[in-house]
């Protein structure tokens, strides 16, 4: 197979580079929690819902404990702002964009231009008031989104010059104003894009987690949804490495032809052309041992009815209903199945598990290596107020593997 050089790794010699690799394993770790803290730091935890008198929600909001991001990050340039909780899918209107002066940096900080934009369907849930894993995005502010950028003003030269490129939360702005310790230099020996896809925690290490709790092995069959995106097609492709049957559901015939053909997974569903349950029954006639789920909603529903006694499924995503105008509090049809068959469920982030980016990132990487995990990045090269418009692409089933904007030149 041929390969796209832009998706070649360079795996460092260990014998020469062993003390350098060590120590970028450590530090790797480290700014993720330093992302986290980061993210966590500019929010009011003080807040309890609904007893808040700064309560945006409508009256009906009874989950207590959910904390607001009261600031966001600082920038400059185009801003894009958000200016409601949205209702449904991203609406323009939900945004508006701002053009301020870019800022100049405060002690321990840096000015960033950001290049790279990841974009993940977690950007819906961070818009919105329902409980989450991290803070909620406070309208009026800037949207939230993990970036590639560049160092363009410093406060520390030596610690961290211009023209250095890091990974860090640069939001959906062409400028970012942020602490130092925010900020990780990227991997210098892969191009720029794979620190947002395949070298991310929230690609890679996810994929990993999930396949962990799917138990995948020989003799056992794995179903994977959302199978074309970035996290799925790396978790089948981890799960069939280890021996594993996997079988993919995605939404649309190229990209069932690309996991099978080249892949090389053992089959596809079409879930806007076919019938799951009836495309189950024929791929998988031993049954489902393990599910790793994208989405929720009625693939969930019909997979539970095909998993085999003892099976494991890892909830990794409910994007169908991310967009639903009720929220995320959707119903779980034939929920008896896990008691019936013995199922495990397990839902997961990667930051509970970033101590364990070094083991994942190895396996990763000696699949690449070998050529036995492959990636595709959808890399859209707009300007930033074009926004809503890329993250549609994630819920109309228009992207293949990782998507992102580019609003910026190298």
């Amino acid at each position: 197979k041929k390969k796209n050089p832009r998706q070649k790794l360079k795996i460092h010699n260990k014998t020469e580079k062993q003390k350098s690799v060590q120590n970028s394993k450590v530090m790797h770790i480290a700014f993720w929690i330093a992302l986290i803290v980061l993210a966590n730091s500019v929010c009011s935890f003080a807040i309890e819902w609904p007893a808040s008198a700064n309560d945006v929600r409508d009256a009906s909001w009874s989950s207590p404990g959910v904390s607001v991001d009261e600031a966001g990050p600082a920038g400059g340039g185009k801003r894009i702002i958000l200016s409601k909780r949205p209702k449904g899918a991203f609406k323009d209107n939900d945004f508006k964009v701002l053009v301020e002066d870019i800022p100049e940096p405060k002690e321990d900080e840096v000015v960033v231009k950001n290049i790279y934009i990841s974009i993940d369907p977690t950007h819906r849930i961070w818009a919105s008031d329902e409980p989450q894993y991290m803070p909620c995005v406070q309208p009026g502010t800037c949207m939230r989104a993990l970036t590639v950028s560049k160092v363009v003003k410093t406060s520390d030269s030596k610690l961290m010059p211009v023209g250095t490129y890091v990974t860090t939360f640069g939001g959906v702005q062409e400028y970012a104003r942020l602490p130092i310790a925010g900020c990780y230099p990227v991997d210098s020996e892969s191009p720029l894009t794979n620190n947002l896809s395949i070298l991310s925690p929230i690609i890679g290490l996810t994929a990993w987690v999930g396949t962990n709790i799917c138990e995948p092995k020989e003799g056992k069959t794995v179903v994977v949804s959302g199978a074309a995106g970035a996290v799925g097609s790396a978790a089948a492709q981890i799960a069939k490495n280890r021996g594993a049957k996997v079988i993919c559901i995605a939404g649309s015939a190229d990209k069932c032809k690309w996991l099978t053909e080249d892949l090389g997974l053992d089959g596809a569903i079409n879930y806007k052309a076919d019938d799951v349950g009836e495309k189950l029954d024929e791929l998988c006639p031993e049954g489902v041992d393990a599910f790793f789920d994208n989405v929720g909603g009625p693939i969930l529903h019909t997979v539970l009815t095909k998993m085999n006694n003892f099976g494991n499924i890892a909830l990794c995503g409910l994007i169908d209903g991310y967009n639903s105008p009720k929220g995320l509090g959707v119903s779980l049809n034939n929920f008896q199945m896990l008691l019936m068959r013995r199922i495990k469920i397990q839902g997961f982030v990667c930051y509970d598990h970033l101590a364990d980016t070094p083991t994942g990132n190895a396996e990763i990487a000696g699949y690449i290596k070998e050529g036995k995990l492959n990636f595709k990045e959808d890399i859209q090269e707009v300007d930033v107020e074009d926004y809503v418009k890329v993250v549609r692409k994630l819920y109309d089933g228009t992207n293949t593997g990782k998507l992102m904007m580019k609003i910026s030149s190298e």
